[in-house]
């Protein structure tokens, strides 16, 4: 799972598989984990759930990694804080609505986070990643690269200069 003790970013990618390009969280969880980055905890799921939210606990910084409708083409990366945004049920959450149950049930602040969009346009049942989607992925998987071969650093400064 590429976990250690204390991760200085614990990084949470969802995504189905086999749904086109639902799979851009766990394709580039995948590639982040054959990569082996110290201080960098993986967390792939078909879906962020509130169950998530004991793996903030000890956490430096969080970034969420998901397919997104809200970009064209390419990545964005968005700083994202606590919120009641109302998208919770007990079977899905998105990672706002996780970063407040976390504050309300830790009694604690909230790690430092981003939510990396990935841009993605097919969800068909059984189909591949489409052409935008795994253009797409090539450059996410190039940031978080660059972003993880700055290991000595530290991730939330490197995240606020790429992501507000």
């Amino acid at each position: 799972m590429g976990k250690s003790a204390n991760p200085a970013l614990t990084v949470f990618a969802w995504g189905n598989t086999a749904r086109g390009d639902d799979g851009i969280g766990p394709i580039l969880a995948q590639r982040l984990r054959q990569q082996d980055f110290p201080g960098l905890r993986v967390i792939e799921d078909h879906q962020l759930n509130i169950e998530h939210v004991t793996d903030l606990e000890d956490c430096g910084a969080a970034l969420f990694i998901d397919a997104s409708t809200e970009i064209d083409e390419g990545y964005r990366l968005e700083r994202i804080g606590p919120s009641r945004d109302g998208n919770f049920s007990t079977h899905a959450i998105s990672p706002q609505a996780l970063l407040n149950v976390y504050e309300q049930t830790m009694q604690a602040t909230a790690p430092d986070s981003w939510l990396l969009h990935v841009a993605a346009r097919e969800f068909e049942l059984g189909a591949e990643p489409g052409s935008n989607a795994r253009r797409s992925i090539e450059q996410a998987d190039g940031f978080l690269r660059e972003l993880l071969a700055n290991a000595s650093c530290d991730w939330r400064e490197l995240l606020a200069r790429d992501g507000g």
